[in-house]
């Protein structure tokens, strides 16, 4: 198995959406000055196993709008089509993508792909209620045109510290695992590498290593106990099975990736 970090540009994000106060200012905070990190990457992920190439996630493009506590910087040169090139990869060879949650810098991309994306049926509903569609309409922020959603459930049992668990390969080495908190129908992708190392494509299950290590919900998570409950079951996981955590946006998935460092 090989597995590649694409990099589809950048997000810098407020500080408060990173660390986020607990009350009513969690999320009033978003939409007030404030301070902002440096950039982040925006990363998603091809797999070549067994003669598949499988996107997890599909990064942003260059039309994303920044919004009150995101700020975007995407080229034309950094969207899907050029990042699989850089890789030796081509767009033409994708055979299953797979979208951890439907916020447009792990979807967006989808415009370029032409086949239908797997995506949790929580998640598609909660992106078709009328909270999703009211706050993509006001931060302008509506759902890729011209894209086919495949729902799927988790009907596959537990899969380590997880509960709920979609095998995506016949092999059982590339799983979907439920990993709610960030929104309802949140999942990862745990791939099994060549070793035996379970590599978590985390999405934004957390932003970052260090912000799963403090336990520490986002401002956007609609119930921040839900994401805790995610975060403790990565680190149970971790302790059972070495782990190599990927959030989309840590500057240092890349390197974690390439060194196998675990949790």
């Amino acid at each position: 198995m090989r597995i590649h970090a694409l990099t589809t540009g950048t997000v810098r994000l407020k500080d408060a959406f990173l660390h986020a106060k607990t009350g009513p200012r969690r999320q009033l905070d978003l939409f007030l000055p404030g301070p902002w990190s440096g950039p982040m990457p925006i990363h998603c992920w091809a797999l070549v196993h067994d003669g598949r190439l499988v996107l997890v996630d599909t990064g942003e493009t260059a039309n994303a709008r920044d919004i009150p506590f995101c700020a975007f910087d995407v080229t034309r040169e950094q969207e899907l089509p050029r990042a699989l090139e850089r890789e030796g990869l081509a767009l033409a060879d994708v055979d299953t993508v797979v979208v951890t949650h439907l916020h447009g810098d792990h979807v967006d991309g989808a415009v370029h792909v032409g086949r239908p994306v797997l995506v949790h049926e929580t998640e598609l509903a909660f992106a078709h209620s009328f909270r999703s569609r009211f706050f993509q309409r006001v931060l302008r922020q509506p759902m890729p045109a011209g894209v086919q959603y495949e729902p799927f459930v988790l009907d596959g049992g537990p899969f380590g510290a997880f509960a709920a668990s979609r095998p995506l390969t016949d092999d059982g080495r590339i799983v979907a695992v439920g990993t709610p908190g960030h929104t309802p129908g949140h999942v990862s992708v745990v791939c099994v590498d060549d070793d035996g190392r379970h590599v978590l494509l985390a999405g934004d299950a957390t932003d970052t290593l260090e912000q799963l290590h403090a336990r520490r919900p986002d401002a956007i998570a609609p119930k921040p106990a839900v994401s805790i409950e995610t975060m403790d079951a990565i680190l149970a996981h971790g302790r059972s099975h070495p782990t190599v955590f990927l959030p989309s946006h840590d500057p240092e998935s890349a390197a974690r990736l390439e060194s196998r460092i675990t949790l």
